[in-house]
């Protein structure tokens, strides 16, 4: 299975770090974010990744070359930072059937990568949302469930007004219909194409989507509390 990464922001968030080097390139412990994704993707079985890039781009081209790991790497430029749905619909055309798709800036165990990959009970699904359980719901994308099927993703709610307490961890699953959607999805208020609401755009359309809950530790590197945290847990 092919696997599409989100490698392209700034990381403004974590200046002055970033000044000089891209968010993904950021060390935890001994190795960058984005080696220690693609060591679990090959853990997974991925086999090929398309990989958009843009900030500092050569850096991150430069470490991993054409080929890592035995992982194949085929590179799309972001010329502008418009947003994860618009960076998924560069690779149109070059994603074929199931795919995953992952922020470069999200570390989380390989088994749940291998199962997003290799567990057949998502092939009846157009999307799979990796899912965590939060003790603050209210800070993220909250999903909506009714038995295993997602029906909406509700976007940082009022405390108390949740749907649920299982919240995107910004890792998925997606066939070729994401393409369909990501072309009907309207600048949000952030002016960015997003692609939660792409995924929306699926679901009223009839797509069935379903989430795949995990439990382990999932760290989002947004700033220099999640880099610190993440350096504490991870040693190697």
């Amino acid at each position: 299975m092919q696997a599409v990464i989100l490698a392209a922001g700034q990381g403004l968030r974590l200046r002055p770090l970033t000044f000089d080097t891209p968010k993904v390139m950021l060390k935890i412990g001994s190795k960058p974010i984005l080696q220690r994704i693609m060591e679990n993707l090959k853990q997974a079985g991925i086999t090929d990744v398309l990989m958009v890039v843009g900030y500092k781009k050569d850096d991150i081209e430069g470490f991993f070359g054409e080929k890592y790991l035995g992982i194949k790497i085929t590179y799309f430029l972001q010329k502008k930072q418009l947003g994860t749905a618009h960076a998924i619909s560069l690779v149109e055309g070059f994603a074929k059937g199931n795919f995953l798709a992952i922020n470069a800036d999200v570390l989380i165990d390989a088994s749940v990568l291998s199962g997003l990959a290799q567990v057949d009970e998502f092939d009846p699904f157009d999307a799979v949302i990796v899912a965590r359980e939060a003790e603050d719901p209210w800070r993220y994308g909250c999903l909506l469930v009714d038995g295993s099927e997602v029906k909406d993703i509700v976007e940082k709610p009022s405390p108390g007004q949740e749907p649920s307490n299982l919240v995107n961890a910004g890792i998925y699953r997606f066939n070729e219909k994401i393409f369909e959607a990501i072309k009907k999805t309207e600048l949000s208020k952030r002016n960015e194409f997003e692609i939660v609401n792409s995924i929306k755009i699926m679901m009223k359309a009839g797509s069935r989507v379903t989430y795949r809950k995990f439990d382990g530790t999932i760290i989002d590197i947004g700033d220099a509390v999640d880099l610190k945290r993440a350096q504490q847990i991870v040693k190697d």
